[in-house]
């Protein structure tokens, strides 16, 4: 079996490969091989070149969601592979979900001795999702965090959280309908406006906001939250709950928000909409997102 580790230095806000590098090398290991990316699209391409030796394989993917996001593409359609996550990006959310202890998706060697989940996969227009698609206002504001990362002293929750107050007042009002499993899911009355809706298979995103607290890694479902568009005194009220994943539940969202779990979802905007696929994004005509049961294999490092 190889051990691949993919580093990228350019996620997080600072680089964290000379000191990952330190660590793999550490290992002694003649079974683990290191690359580096160096643009958008390296982790698919180098992912892919391994896996098809045909040979047993591992993949560590070191960087945010978006080089997770980048493996996983590079290694659909073949066997005995597994992508584990060592998150030094921007949001690290995904592994958020996963099960075990935390501190070891950072050790290299917990993760090379770790064991392997079969998880779900979302599938947008040809596109695949570990964690999370979104549209609307979460889109805008993912956007604005990957600029706000590039500051000196920005870490990449500060940064998700000031791209929530930079965007609170001109990106909070989208017109797309949403359907699951065919019908049509109406706005709260009184709404005309949509602000932001989730489809989900962890449950964090935005750099810890537990937006879908109710999502299951491999429970064969799409779980969907949507927001209309608030006035910004409920929506600043709502950042407290909706960071810690009460908002589905409080009595005051209840009011408001959507919440439902679903096999397929249509999004409906009579034209182009933006579009975040593990944070990356992207711009689809009326997309369709459907549920890839047990589909991906994921590291989870030793206990």
């Amino acid at each position: 079996m190889t051990h691949l580790f993919i580093l990228n230095s350019f996620a997080g806000t600072k680089d964290s490969t000379p000191d990952l590098k330190a660590k793999i090398d550490a290992m002694h290991r003649d079974d683990v091989v290191v690359e580096y990316t160096q643009c958008r699209g390296d982790a698919e391409n180098i992912a892919r070149r391994y896996a098809q030796k045909g040979e047993p394989l591992r993949v560590y993917a070191c960087g945010g969601d978006g080089t997770a996001n980048e493996a996983v593409h590079g290694l659909m359609g073949f066997d005995d592979v597994a992508l584990g996550l060592i998150p030094v990006g921007t949001g690290n959310d995904y592994v958020r979900s996963l099960p075990g202890d935390q501190a070891g998706f950072l050790d290299p060697e917990r993760m090379v001795n770790g064991s392997v989940i079969t998880v779900d996969l979302l599938l947008c227009n040809g596109r695949y999702a570990l964690n999370v698609i979104s549209v609307g206002y979460d889109c805008e504001v993912a956007d604005r965090a990957q600029k706000n990362k590039r500051l000196p002293l920005m870490n990449g929750s500060l940064a998700y959280k000031m791209a929530i107050a930079q965007c609170i007042l001109t990106k909070r009002k989208h017109n797309f309908v949403s359907y699951a499993d065919g019908e049509e899911i109406p706005l709260a009355e009184g709404y005309k406006t949509q602000m932001l809706a989730v489809a989900a298979k962890g449950k964090y995103y935005g750099g810890g906001i537990m937006a879908t607290p109710y999502a299951e890694l491999d429970d064969g479902l799409i779980d969907f939250m949507a927001i209309p568009t608030v006035p910004v005194s409920y929506f600043t009220w709502m950042l407290g709950p909706f960071t810690r994943g009460e908002h589905i539940d409080h009595p005051k969202g209840k009011e408001f928000i959507t919440h439902k779990k679903c096999r397929e979802l249509r999004l409906d905007n009579n034209g182009d909409i933006k579009i975040g696929i593990d944070g990356e994004m992207f711009v689809m005509k009326d997309p369709v997102i459907t549920v890839v049961p047990k589909a991906f294999k994921i590291i989870v490092p030793k206990d």
